[in-house]
């Protein structure tokens, strides 16, 4: 209670109701607590909107994350090396950053940014992600070796990516493929 107390006075530089929330504890297990009475929220966030913010500073567990993301969940695999044996990346052939961009020489495929990515290579065009439709992204095709003009991707496979790897692209793509053109 004292640090519900602090937290709360610390927080506001006066003591006016209006300002700031008031941190309440949660009961140790088995203690019981009188149900309110009265109508209440239908679910946590309703009823607390800070509920996250609260568990978050308390070393609560914290929501996982329910969707994919580019930067953090599909870059990783895309720089990995030609010769890591989960499964080559993209970076030796497809980025415009490197000194050997034969990807971009020869598909005109760029994948040093996912503005790039979505520009798509010479035969692909736009249709390289198709946002909400992983089935028709010629990314996850070249991935699974299904696209109908070259080789299956990463060139000279295996290593191949992962059936899991390939998950990570097509559950992105079917969330709409978010992401800032920079990444």
């Amino acid at each position: 209670m004292r640090r519900a107390l602090a937290v709360f006075l610390v927080g506001c530089s006066s003591i006016d109701p209006s300002v700031g929330s008031l941190h309440v504890e949660r009961p140790s297990p088995g203690y019981e607590v009188d149900a309110p009475s009265g109508p209440q929220p239908s679910n946590d966030a309703e009823a607390n909107p800070d509920a996250n913010a609260d568990a978050a500073i308390d070393g609560d567990a914290r929501p996982a994350p329910t969707s994919v993301n580019f930067r953090r969940d599909i870059r990783p695999l895309m720089n990995r090396a030609g010769t890591d044996p989960t499964g080559k990346g993209c970076k030796n052939c497809h980025y415009s950053t490197e000194v050997n961009h034969q990807g971009i020489d020869l598909g005109g495929l760029d994948l040093a940014t996912l503005g790039a990515l979505r520009e798509g290579g010479g035969s692909s065009g736009r249709r390289i992600i198709v946002p909400g439709k992983p089935e028709e992204s010629a990314f996850v095709q070249k991935l699974r070796g299904t696209y109908p003009y070259g080789t299956r991707m990463p060139k000279n496979g295996p290593a191949f990516w992962s059936d899991a790897d390939v998950k990570v692209v097509t559950d992105w793509i079917a969330e709409g493929a978010q992401g800032s053109d920079d990444e």
